[in-house]
């Protein structure tokens, strides 16, 4: 396949700023993907009225189990492949064979963004996009997301995290983590 375009990946625990930077990447030319939004439409087919973290994560566990686990990456190279985006940033890699189909289809770089746990916490609570969220909750959806007890289809963010070709640190401000991901971009 003929490398026309860069892709950057985004990994991390929900609420370390994937979508903040997503949104910066936006703000400099790139088109994203959120690989989140294939399971809500699937949720939505299904007619699930409440869309929480809990039903996409039990959805996307379906679907690598069943589509093999490099199912959403390879709907992302899919639109990918039949746009005329040049510079693409995906949101939301969480399972390590996601990583490795990207690193087959082109110039890709995976930027894993950490977060102190509470900071995490606070960020996912304040957005309020899909459950009441606690504590308690919280770490039972993070350790999840992470990989514990996951089968090998399941959630990896532990694992792409130690294959990311970058890592970020966000624990301070927006305009902080604007300009780390700027000189990825710039420099190279």
């Amino acid at each position: 396949m003929e490398n026309k375009f860069l892709i950057i990946g985004i990994t991390g625990g929900f609420g370390s700023g994937k979508t903040t930077a997503t949104s910066y990447l936006n703000s400099e030319g790139f088109k994203s993907i959120r690989l989140s939004d294939f399971l809500e439409e699937e949720a939505k087919k299904r007619g699930v009225l409440k869309i929480t973290r809990k039903v996409l994560q039990d959805i996307g566990n379906e679907w690598r189990h069943e589509l093999g686990s490099s199912v959403l990456s390879r709907k992302a190279l899919d639109l990918i492949n039949k746009s005329v985006w040049t510079r693409v940033v995906i949101d939301g890699i969480r399972n390590v064979a996601e990583v490795e189909e990207l690193r087959k289809n082109g110039n890709f770089i995976l930027v894993g963004i950490l977060s102190i746990k509470k900071t995490r916490f606070e960020r996912a609570r304040s957005l309020k996009r899909r459950e009441n969220l606690t504590w308690d909750l919280f770490q039972k959806l993070d350790r999840r997301d992470m990989g514990l007890g996951q089968k090998k289809y399941g959630l990896q963010v532990r694992s792409c995290l130690s294959v990311a070709d970058i890592i970020i640190t966000n624990n301070g401000t927006k305009e902080e983590l604007e300009r780390k991901l700027k000189s990825i971009i710039t420099d190279g």
